[in-house]
C-alpha cells in the first residue's frame, strides 16, 4: 500500500511533471537537431524543417508528442502554462456546451491545440480509444469507442495533452450514447494533472464485429494488432494509456496515434473548425481577453 500524502507533499507533486524522462528526451532532441530541426520552442513543427521532415518520414508527429511528454519543466513554466490552459479551456468550453453537437471532438481538440500553440504552451493532439465505466446505476457495461471498426483503424476519439495537464477532454459528454443518462453523468471538462495508468485489454481496441472476423481467421486479438497495425501498438507503448476518476464514472484513454490540424489558428477560419458558430480566430480573441483581464 502506498503511503498517503500530506497537503504540502501533494502541492509538490502537482507542481511537477510526472511524465519526465531526460534519456528520452535527450534522444529525441539529438534526433531533430541531426536532421536540422531545432525542438527547443513550443509550435516547432510548424518551422519548414520539420515540414520537409514530416513529408518523409510522417512518424516524427509522434517523435513530436514523445518529446512534449518526456522534456522536464521547471515550476514556474507549468503554472505559466497552466494559467494559459485554463483560460483556452474555460472559453472553449463554454462555446462547446452551447454547440451541443456529437462527433465534434477532433475539430475541439485541434482548435485547442492550435490555440495553444499560439500561446507557446507545448501541447499535441491525441487520438485516443475511450473507455467509460459508468456506476452499475447507469450501465453494467463500459462504453467503448474502439480504435478498429470494421477493419479501418480511425480516431474513435480526441484529446489534448499539454503539461501540467496529462489529458484535456472537452467532448467526452458529447459522444454517441446509447443510454440518455451516460451522457449527463459526465462533466463539461474532463482533465488532470496527476496521472495514473490504464490497464486495458486488446478488445477495447477492437469492435466485436472485427473480433468475430479475427476469430474466423484463428488469429488473436493480440496478434492481429501486431501484423495489421505495429505503428499503433508503438505508440501506445511511448504514450501510455492514462485513466482518470471523474464523479462516479472512470474514464481510460489509450493513446494510438497523433493528429491536429496542419493549418495555424489563423489559417482555420470556417467549416468544421467553426464552434457555436464562431471560427477559432473569434474564439481565441475571447481567450486573449480573458487571459488579459486575469492579469491586472
Amino acid at each position: 500500500m502506498k503511503p498517503k500524502l500530506n497537503r504540502d507533499q501533494r502541492r509538490r507533486q502537482s507542481d511537477r511533471w510526472l511524465l519526465t524522462d531526460t534519456t528520452r528526451q535527450q534522444s529525441l532532441e539529438d534526433f531533430f537537431r541531426q536532421t536540422g530541426v531545432e525542438p527547443g520552442t513550443p509550435g516547432f513543427h510548424d518551422t519548414e524543417p520539420f515540414k520537409q521532415l514530416e513529408r518523409e518520414d510522417p512518424r516524427v508527429m509522434n517523435f513530436l508528442a514523445n518529446l512534449v511528454e518526456a522534456r522536464p519543466y521547471s515550476t514556474q513554466e507549468l503554472q505559466d502554462a497552466e494559467s494559459k490552459i485554463r483560460a483556452a479551456v474555460e472559453v472553449m468550453s463554454a462555446h462547446v456546451e452551447r454547440d451541443r453537437r456529437h462527433g465534434r471532438c477532433v475539430a475541439v481538440s485541434g482548435v485547442l491545440s492550435r490555440m495553444l500553440d499560439e500561446l507557446g504552451v507545448w501541447n499535441y493532439t491525441a487520438k485516443a480509444s475511450m473507455t467509460v465505466h459508468f456506476p452499475d446505476s447507469i450501465s453494467r457495461e463500459p462504453r467503448y469507442f474502439y480504435s478498429v471498426d470494421e477493419n479501418q483503424f480511425t480516431a474513435p476519439h480526441a484529446i489534448v495533452v499539454a503539461p501540467p495537464f496529462t489529458l484535456i477532454d472537452l467532448t467526452a459528454r458529447h459522444q454517441a450514447y446509447d443510454n440518455p443518462r451516460m451522457s449527463p453523468s459526465l462533466p463539461p471538462i474532463v482533465w488532470t494533472k496527476s496521472f495514473r495508468r490504464y490497464s486495458f485489454s486488446p478488445t477495447e481496441l477492437i469492435a466485436p464485429s472485427v473480433r468475430a472476423q479475427i476469430r474466423q481467421h484463428g488469429l488473436t486479438n493480440q496478434g492481429f494488432l501486431e501484423t495489421q497495425s505495429p505503428q499503433m501498438l508503438a505508440v501506445i507503448d511511448r504514450l501510455p494509456p492514462r485513466a482518470l476518476t471523474v464523479g462516479d464514472s472512470r474514464v481510460g484513454y489509450i493513446i494510438t496515434g497523433v493528429g491536429g490540424y496542419d493549418q495555424q489558428l489563423q489559417d482555420l477560419d470556417a467549416g468544421e473548425t467553426t464552434i457555436d458558430g464562431l471560427t477559432p480566430k473569434e474564439m481565441f480573441q475571447e481567450v486573449l481577453t480573458s487571459i488579459a483581464a486575469a492579469s491586472q
